[in-house]
């Protein structure tokens, strides 16, 4: 049987003139990777599409061991309390290569 190691998968959808700030935080807080991906749908603003002349949505998606979550999470939320639309979510994720992620193996 394969051992899984518990991580956290960190997804932000915010407007991309934010890239490369959240890219920097990512790197801030220890995140060895992440993937960027243009975004388009309707949430609380309606619907986001590159079409409205406006800047447009991305979603960045990062695996996390547990211990760096909650200082992104803290630093994510001062620039959201700040008047900056992103929306965080986290999921628990399990992983067979931890190292991948900045995680040592016992």
């Amino acid at each position: 049987m394969v051992k899984l190691y518990p991580m956290k998968e960190l997804s932000i959808v915010t407007i991309d003139s934010l890239e490369q700030w959240v890219v920097m935080v990512l790197n801030k807080h220890g995140v060895h990777g992440y993937t960027i991906l243009p975004a388009r749908g309707q949430g609380s603003s309606g619907i986001e599409s590159e079409m409205t002349g406006l800047d447009a949505n991305i979603f960045v998606k990062a695996i996390l061991p547990d211990d760096r979550l909650e200082p992104l999470l803290e630093c994510l939320n001062r620039k959201i309390a700040s008047g900056h639309h992103l929306t965080v979510f986290i999921k628990d994720v399990q992983v067979i290569n931890p190292r991948k992620f900045g995680q040592s193996v016992a």
